[in-house]
């Protein structure tokens, strides 16, 4: 099983989330740092505006869960100590349907937004890359893009524009009433630039783009016939917008109280409108201080996201539906795996058992066999190792998916029963049956094993 530690809009107000704020580029060092953590086996990062989440798997059969989850939670409040208290966890079952319900947008700020999957996605790619993935994640993460993929298809939570870019405008269009002709400055150039590019360009808004990338900048501003602005003549663009929407992954401000207080000086007081996607902040929150200046960031939205949220609530039930649906098919897998060392091992002890015995017969009254009856055997010992372990295996497997005994209690008493019984020790100690004088007394005429003499027959 595994364990989520983190935090999101739910627990944590932007100024907490963007003291964790983790780029891609620091991921390999911090997931490293994890699993060097001696009980931690598997791990990979959820980075996004709203929220950052460890996803970790406990190493070897019979891992401890508790101390993977200890030893994430460590790890991200050694990084910004003020989060300690916002974050949360998640282990087993609890956790599986947390990582299937972010992956649907079920947790999301936005009900339905797309963006998470991709998201989550590009993070499992990234472990990928970097070598920190495992049996655990290596299936959980596909099963739960499975499930959101199931939800998009068999339910309408995303119809329509449901995304932050997608409220971004929407909170524009509130403002403005009508945003054709209306000049937007767009500050960033990466996707969520781009997915509000395009919104805004539907509307008929007028596009500037800043970006550090200049090449980039360039490129967006062309694909929606807007202007590309050089990230030096910031200051000079905000005369000019009647709205900025601001997406970078700087670590602080790019647009401080000074610049704003400056711009509306030369605008002559003109109302200005900021929209902050990033996290950390892009905007100076003191600008709205300034007369006349307007300053929304990610958390505003769940006001406005609210209003719409009834509309997708019958939707939602029915896509929690499909979630535990799936959390549960991968439960099933994974607890069934528990029983996996106690079926390997058991193998093992008898395939010796049958083995030993079977060498011993081939050099001894045997040994006349040529190689295709001593194939012939061993096929034989398979065989019949197979049909003497089907039951015991389908027990054990039954026992660990069996969603009536808590915490694997009757795997545990199966396991602890079939080691007693079967132990190394116990079946290399085994002795000839007593009832046997010898082997020549024990095989019959005609190649069968014979039954015992009775008690006392001669």
């Amino acid at each position: 099983m595994i364990v989520v530690v983190g935090l999101s809009h739910r627990t944590a107000p932007i100024a907490v989330r963007e003291l964790l704020a983790i780029s891609s580029d620091e991921a390999g060092a911090l997931l490293n740092a994890l699993l060097a953590n001696p009980s931690v086996g598997e791990a990979m990062l959820v980075s996004t505006c709203n929220r950052v989440e460890l996803i970790a798997a406990g190493r070897g059969d019979a891992p401890d869960l508790d101390a993977v989850r200890h030893a994430a939670h460590e790890l991200l409040v050694s990084r910004a100590p003020r989060v300690a208290q916002h974050l949360y966890d998640r282990s087993g079952a609890e956790a599986v349907r947390h990582l299937f319900r972010v992956a649907a947008s079920l947790d999301s700020l936005v009900l339905g937004e797309p963006q998470i999957l991709g998201q989550l996605k590009d993070s499992f790619e990234t472990a990928r890359k970097i070598g920190t993935l495992g049996p655990q994640l290596n299936r959980a993460v596909p099963r739960a893009i499975r499930a959101a993929k199931r939800v998009r298809t068999e339910t309408a939570i995303g119809s329509g524009q449901v995304s932050v870019p997608s409220v971004a405008v929407d909170l524009s269009r509130q403002i403005f009433g009508e945003l054709a002709g209306k000049r937007a400055l767009l500050v960033g150039s990466g996707e969520m630039a781009e997915t509000v590019a395009r919104l805004l360009r539907n509307e008929g808004s007028e596009l500037l783009v800043i970006g550090r990338n200049q090449e980039r900048t360039s490129e967006l501003a062309q694909s929606f016939n807007g202007k590309a602005r050089r990230w030096g003549d910031l200051e000079a663009t905000l005369l000019e917008a009647d709205v900025v929407i601001s997406s970078t992954s700087a670590p602080g401000f790019v647009i401080d109280h000074e610049m704003v207080a400056r711009s509306r000086r030369a605008r002559r007081q003109r109302t200005a409108f900021f929209i902050d996607l990033a996290v950390p902040r892009d905007v100076d929150p003191t600008v709205e201080r300034l007369s006349g200046v307007f300053l929304y960031n990610v958390d505003d939205f769940e006001r406005f996201v609210a209003e719409s949220l009834s509309n997708r609530q019958r939707e939602a039930e029915q896509a929690e539906q499909i979630v535990a649906d799936e959390a549960r098919g991968w439960e099933r897998w994974a607890e069934a795996a528990q029983a996996t060392p106690t079926i390997v091992a058991l193998r093992a002890r008898f395939r010796a058992v049958l083995q030993g015995e079977l060498d011993k017969s081939l050099k001894g009254r045997l040994k006349h066999l040529g190689s295709e009856d001593r194939k012939a055997l061993m096929t034989m010992v398979e065989a019949a190792l197979k049909k003497l372990l089907h039951g015991p295996t389908v027990r054990l497997r039954g026992a660990a998916s069996d969603p009536l005994a808590s915490d694997s209690e009757r795997l545990e008493r199966l396991a602890a029963a079939l080691d007693e019984l079967f132990s190394p020790d116990l079946l290399a100690a085994l002795e000839p049956d007593a009832e046997f004088e010898d082997e020549e007394a024990a095989i019959s005429s005609d190649g069968r094993i014979a039954p015992p003499r009775a008690a006392g027959e001669r």
